[in-house]
């Protein structure tokens, strides 16, 4: 049968399909994830907390995926510098934000008119990683071994009542101003670009108190430069046995944590955000993390992206209330 196509016609058919194979591997490759380091954007100082989780997780995260995850500190107001910095990039899940409630719910209620980024739209929830209780430490010198000891000490020492966190809104703040009110203790804020200088100056003898939540104070405090006068959960922590919790000390429903989870921006394709939530928490179920995590104090408690956006909801409701009680918080 003869051919209706032109010469012209059939070398451009048998062109396609010579590309046909090339093209179907390319695709093929398109799909792998990562194909790239990741970065994960820790919106606090290196050495803090915060940063001691995330390059945790970024190791492990690292070997599953498999690939590089590069930790990235950008500090500053709050957890709102890097949070900006992740809210304007691409939207394909190699940006990853290593959220705390500070940044990720405290900083969108306290700042909410001065951002530069929507805090909720711009990002999406990839898995909830593990819970930490807070703790207020003094330092070693101070003759104080409880909340009803600081308080007395603290007004007889009105020059040196001071207090430091991680800045001002931060969690730590918040929860520093609840222990002004319930538990009278005269103290003043100081506000720190995280809780890592923070603890230098606590060291120093700049400060008499910090509160950061137990990773970031646990190896100073085992190692007894610092004391810890109380955590902030209804349970005592495992790691800090001896340590009693704020309801122990009288204070009646004082009951507050640190978390820590990941992000990435919202609009990350459906199968690269499953590929980063099934790492997450297969990461929270090595037992070498679990160990790590559990030493710094921290509680796994890993949760799939779906219920961490519930529960990231309904973090705004608590925290809202929490600060409509607390007076002078947000100053």
């Amino acid at each position: 049968m003869a051919s209706n196509l032109s010469s012209t016609a059939r070398r451009q058919l048998l062109a396609t399909f010579a590309t046909l194979p090339f093209t179907r591997a390319a695709l093929a490759t398109q799909g792998q994830f990562p194909q790239r380091p990741l970065r994960m954007v820790v919106p606090y100082p290196a050495g803090g907390s915060t940063d001691i989780v995330a390059r945790l997780v970024a190791k492990a995260l690292g070997e599953l995926l498999p690939g590089t995850v590069v930790v990235d500190n950008r500090a500053g107001a709050a957890g709102a510098i890097g949070s900006a910095d992740v809210a304007r990039s691409a939207a394909d899940g190699y940006t990853l934000l290593a959220h705390i409630v500070t940044s990720a719910v405290l900083t969108p209620l306290f700042q909410a008119r001065t951002l530069s980024y929507d805090p909720v739209a711009a990002f999406q929830p990839v898995a909830l990683v593990a819970k930490l209780p807070n703790v207020l430490v003094v330092r070693k010198d101070l003759p104080v071994r409880n909340l009803a000891e600081l308080a007395q000490w603290l007004r007889a020492h009105p020059a040196q009542a001071s207090y430091g966190t991680g800045g001002t809104g931060s969690i730590m703040h918040l929860t520093g101003e609840m222990l002004r009110r319930q538990a009278g203790l005269e103290m003043t804020h100081v506000p720190y670009k995280g809780a890592a200088p923070a603890m230098q100056d606590l060291l120093g003898g700049n400060l008499a108190a910090v509160l950061d939540n137990i990773t970031g104070v646990i190896g100073a405090v085992r190692a007894g430069s610092v004391r810890a006068l109380g955590v902030s959960t209804e349970q005592r922590s495992m790691a800090l046995p001896d340590v009693p919790t704020m309801q122990e000390q009288g204070l009646a429903g004082f009951s507050n944590s640190s978390w820590f989870g990941i992000f990435t921006r919202a609009g990350c394709p459906p199968e690269v955000l499953s590929r980063l939530e099934q790492a997450t928490l297969q990461a929270c179920g090595q037992s070498s993390v679990r160990e790590q995590l559990s030493e710094l104090g921290a509680v796994v408690s890993p949760l799939g992206s779906r219920e961490f956006m519930h529960f990231w909801q309904s973090e705004f409701k608590y925290w809202r209330q929490a600060m409509a009680q607390t007076p002078g918080a947000a100053q």
